[in-house]
């Protein structure tokens, strides 16, 4: 599943060409990807218009007039594919000649806008849904759902995350990261990362951790996301970005699936375990 730069890189580059344009038809061969009948989702979307495409969590919005919003989620092989004039541009799980064969087997919803160009919604695994909201509906469904706090805005601040921590002591510090109650948008790879620039086990209990290694977990999430979305996320899952290109963090990656394989800091071995159910990367020499 996409993760918090992954899903912004996509937000970012559709945003470049989706804003200001006007809905003039949809259709889905797959009704469990809607939350309203085929006819009515069409009929509620049909000339409304595009004002912008953001991101909350692991899921991307497209903000259209009258008050409107369609929520997206790409889960584990989503792809968003928009064809205009001249242009295609993909974001999320490569699939194999996407902008040469359009619409394919795969895809399962088609966005069409009056100046004739379409965003698809393909989807190998149909785990994927478009679910369409009013903005406060979109709100209280927020609220339902539990989310945490954006971890690169103000909300999330070292003070709140603290006390947070102190809500579960007997969490690992893994798990507690990448609970979205907590902090949304950190997956496995990303959790990895933190805990290896906080010199930590991932399987160190909440309740074990000093103010200073508390504060170093801040710190790698903000750090290890921001350079993350500087460098357009990584290529695991095959993930792209919305212009087609993998992401390049990847290799600036310390401990993701390296496990067997020389620590870059130590020159130690790099073990995995379980924690969570996930498997985790980690170094037994640089963390403790």
């Amino acid at each position: 599943m996409p993760e918090l730069p992954e899903v912004e890189t996509v937000s970012q580059g559709l945003a470049k060409v989706l804003v200001g344009k006007k809905i003039s038809g949809f259709d889905c061969d797959t009704p469990k990807m809607l939350n309203y009948p085929l006819k009515k989702y069409a009929a509620i979307i049909r000339s409304l218009e595009v004002v912008a495409v953001k991101r909350r969590a692991k899921m991307i919005i497209l903000e259209l007039t009258s008050d409107w919003r369609i929520l997206i989620h790409l889960k584990m092989t989503g792809q968003l594919v928009f064809r205009g004039k001249g242009e295609c541009l993909i974001g999320g799980h490569t699939i194999d000649k996407s902008c040469e064969q359009l619409p394919n087997k795969f895809t399962h919803a088609t966005f069409t806008f009056s100046d004739r160009s379409r965003l698809y919604f393909n989807d190998i695994r149909k785990f994927g849904w478009l679910r369409l909201h009013r903005q406060e509906e979109l709100e209280k469904l927020f609220v339902k759902m539990a989310l945490g706090p954006e971890p690169l805005t103000r909300e999330f601040t070292p003070g709140k995350f603290a006390k947070s921590l102190l809500r579960r002591p007997k969490s690992k510090i893994k798990q507690f990261i990448m609970d979205a109650r907590n902090v949304v948008g950190i997956g496995n790879i990303y959790a990895d990362e933190v805990c290896f620039f906080s010199g930590l086990r991932p399987d160190r209990r909440v309740e074990s951790l000093g103010q200073t290694e508390i504060k170093k977990i801040y710190q790698g999430i903000k750090k290890i996301l921001t350079a993350a979305i500087a460098a357009r996320g990584t290529t695991f899952s095959n993930y792209v970005n919305s212009n087609g290109e993998a992401g390049s963090y990847a290799k600036k990656l310390k401990v993701y699936q390296r496990y067997g394989r020389k620590c870059l800091r130590c020159g130690g071995e790099i073990k995995r375990q379980k924690v969570g159910g996930r498997t985790s990367s980690y170094c037994p020499t640089c963390q403790k």
